[in-house]
């Protein structure tokens, strides 16, 4: 059994992975997404028995953490946690010990409330390469990104936005939400044909990634990750299978950015399911460059499952549909937000 939650992150991501054989269930967090998930989430969270086996801080953008620290702050939460996998900033430097980035929100609450940090990497960073001790539950992880190098560019930001106001702040400002998009014909093949640029932000650089695997099916979780490192990452894989390598879902990066998702990613996956997480309500992401590469690249067959009706009814045209074999999954009106995915 698997089964993936996508949860109201607003513009960001809240990801419940829950895997098991009948004999256990173990479950994932993958980000918290803005302050106002977390209300939202309570009583489902409330639901899972007291425990979640391992919750992923991809990166410490207010779209995917803010929502922890709602969380974290609840003195009644309802969930604990086994581990916390989380890169602050000794593990930009991959040092021992805590330095001048202490006053950090999360960083003060995981310490202060003795919840276990990275133990599953022996305190140190989550990057590629690294050891870690997964659980021998007949499941695999495999660490995607960040990299090193991308890790250490941050550190200068980090302090000089810590110096500043904090890279973490405890306020989650809302900005006045734009209109949706209102395309005219939409010239996939024209929008799919555009040059690539790469995502320049340093903190999605640092955004862990991995390639999660149990009973045969295999999905792959990016947060913001660089797109370039993620196929550096898969290439081995994809080689050792003739060139694209099989995956069951792909969670897209950065909400559908394209600026985290090229023609080389998708050529190198065989991907039925695709999972854009957000409401675009401050990006109007996903940007329909990336959906126009989907459509054309993402495989003769797929699904295109999101989280919010209102970015999926962009796509739900049947034109579309029938020219570039997609379907559409979305939660009903009544459960925006909210979207289940079993495999």
């Amino acid at each position: 059994m698997i089964r993936l939650r996508m949860l109201p992150g607003e513009d960001g991501d809240c990801l419940l992975l829950e895997y098991g054989d009948g004999g256990f269930t173990r479950r994932l967090l993958i980000d918290g997404g803005r302050a106002g998930t977390y209300p939202r989430i309570k009583s489902a969270l409330a639901g899972l028995g007291g425990l979640i086996d391992v919750l992923v801080i991809t990166h410490v953008d207010q779209d995917h953490i803010l929502g922890v620290l709602a969380l974290l702050d609840d003195p009644q939460r309802p969930v604990e946690f086994g581990d916390v996998w989380f890169n602050g900033f000794d593990q930009l430097l991959d040092t021992e010990g805590f330095g001048a980035q202490d006053g950090e929100k999360l960083t003060t609450a995981l310490m202060e409330q003795e919840i276990p940090w990275n133990v599953a990497f022996s305190g140190r960073s989550i990057e590629v390469g690294r050891p870690v001790d997964w659980f021998d539950d007949g499941s695999a992880m495999e660490v995607l990104s960040p990299d090193r190098a991308q890790l250490e560019k941050l550190v200068p930001d980090w302090v000089k936005e810590c110096a500043r106001h904090g890279l973490i702040p405890g306020q989650d400002p809302v900005p006045a939400v734009p209109g949706f998009e209102s395309f005219g014909p939409v010239d996939v093949d024209a929008l799919a044909a555009s040059a690539f640029k790469p995502d320049t932000s340093r903190t999605n650089l640092t955004s862990i990634g991995f390639l999660f695997e149990f009973e045969g099916k295999r999905i792959v979780f990016t947060g913001d990750a660089d797109d370039r490192r993620l196929v550096s990452s898969l290439r081995p894989r994809a080689l050792e299978e003739g060139g694209r390598l099989h995956i069951d879902a792909l969670k897209v990066a950065h909400h559908g950015s394209d600026h985290n998702l090229s023609k080389d990613l998708l050529d190198m996956v065989d991907c039925g399911r695709y999972l854009i997480s957000t409401s675009g309500a401050r990006h109007a992401h996903p940007n329909e460059i990336a959906m126009a590469r989907i459509l054309k690249h993402g495989g003769a067959e797929k699904e295109i499952v999101f989280n919010y009706r209102s970015r999926a009814a962009l796509w739900d045209l049947d034109g579309l549909k029938e020219r570039f074999g997609y379907t559409v999954l979305a939660p009903s009106e009544t459960e925006d937000g909210f979207i289940t995915v079993e495999f």
